[in-house]
Formats: structure tokens, C-alpha cells, sequence
């Protein structure tokens, strides 16, 4: 049996491209969890509950009718601080977060990028499977964001525990670049539109 043990900041972020990497992957870039927080809603909202009275009166005829999907289409809020160091984060984090400083060619440490906008989708409010909506700024440019804490401390991958938040973007204006006495951080609100789940393995793909 695995030791007991509770999660803490122990553990890894990957940023997903949707290039393909030839091998049944994607490539990411992947950033250690050490004094880094990352912040999430345990999953996407669903639409209104409104209710239905038989002419303003609850009994047996009353029932519930699904509100507008607008809710369920809303981006959802996730945020992190990383340390900046002096060879990879300083470059290939905000590149990978989705080409904040417009670049005429995305890449990734020498590897071409390409966002992964509208290829997940989302349930609506009749239980529908429906495409996630593209968009309009043709400067938007999501990147699949996923994280695992370590979970068994004595064994690497056993027990571990994560999100993924599929399609999110980074606002350029909403990262931030933080000086401290001992470290320079960089501090990110990205913006989930695809689905929010809960994963215990990252996804195949290729590191650059």
C-alpha cells in the first residue's frame, strides 16, 4: 500500500500545441511545479435550473425547464505563478503560452506551434456534444494547459493527481512579469474555453 501522504507543490505543468509530433503526440512544453501555485474550477457550469408553476403554484405539474447555454460557452479562470530562469522559461514559457509577443513564426524552442482552437467540444444543456466555438481574433491562440501533483511520494506516477483545461488562452495583457528580492516570477490568468477534467496521466506527446 502506497504511504499516505498529502499533495503539495510537487509535481508539473505542460503546454500543449496542436502540432502533431509524428509519433501519436503533440508537443508540449513542461514546467516544474516547485513554488508555483495553480488555481481552477473543478469543472465547466451548467446551464439554469428555471422553474415552472402550474399558474403560480407548486404541485405535481411543477418542473424545470434548462436556462440559455451562454453560461456553459462563458470562459472559466485558471492562474499560476512560475520562477523565471535564465536559460528555458525566459523564453520558451511565454512563447508556449500561446505567442504572447506575436512572433512572426510561432515556435518553441526551434519547434513550429500551432494553436488547438475549437478541436474539443462541449455538452450543452439537452446532454448534446457540441463543437467548441471558434475565435473571432485571428490573434487568440489556445494551447491545451494540464498539471499533476505528485502523488505517491515513493513511487513516480503512481497516485497522481491533475486537471486538464482544454482550448485556453492566455490575454498577453494578463501575464505579468513580477521582480523580487531573490527571483523574478511570472505571474498568468489564462482563460479556459474547452472542457475541464480531472486526469492521473498527461497526455502523449513530444517535449521541446
Amino acid at each position: 500500500m502506497a504511504e499516505m501522504a498529502y499533495f503539495g507543490k510537487t509535481g508539473k505543468l505542460r503546454l500543449y500545441s496542436g502540432s502533431s509530433d509524428g509519433t501519436g503526440g503533440v508537443y508540449y512544453f513542461e514546467v516544474a511545479f516547485e513554488q508555483m501555485d495553480f488555481t481552477v474550477v473543478g469543472g465547466r457550469p451548467r446551464p439554469d435550473e428555471i422553474p415552472v408553476l402550474d399558474r403560480g403554484v407548486l404541485n405535481t405539474y411543477t418542473h424545470h425547464v434548462p436556462g440559455p447555454d451562454s453560461p456553459l460557452v462563458q470562459p472559466q479562470n485558471l492562474t499560476f505563478t512560475a520562477m523565471i530562469d535564465n536559460t528555458r522559461n525566459r523564453n520558451f514559457l511565454p512563447n508556449a503560452m500561446g505567442n504572447l509577443t506575436r512572433l512572426p513564426t510561432w515556435s518553441v524552442n526551434g519547434v513550429t506551434w500551432s494553436n488547438v482552437n475549437g478541436t474539443t467540444s462541449l455538452m450543452n444543456g439537452f446532454g448534446s456534444s457540441v463543437s467548441t466555438p471558434l475565435p473571432y481574433d485571428t490573434q487568440h491562440d489556445r494551447v491545451h494547459v494540464l498539471t499533476l501533483w505528485q502523488g505517491d511520494p515513493q513511487n513516480t506516477g503512481l497516485l497522481d493527481f491533475g486537471f486538464a483545461c482544454r482550448e485556453t488562452w492566455f490575454q498577453p495583457a494578463q501575464v505579468r512579469i513580477t521582480e523580487a528580492a531573490d527571483s523574478v516570477k511570472l505571474a498568468a490568468t489564462g482563460w479556459i474555453y474547452g472542457p475541464i477534467s480531472m486526469i492521473s496521466v498527461f497526455d502523449a506527446g513530444t517535449a521541446v
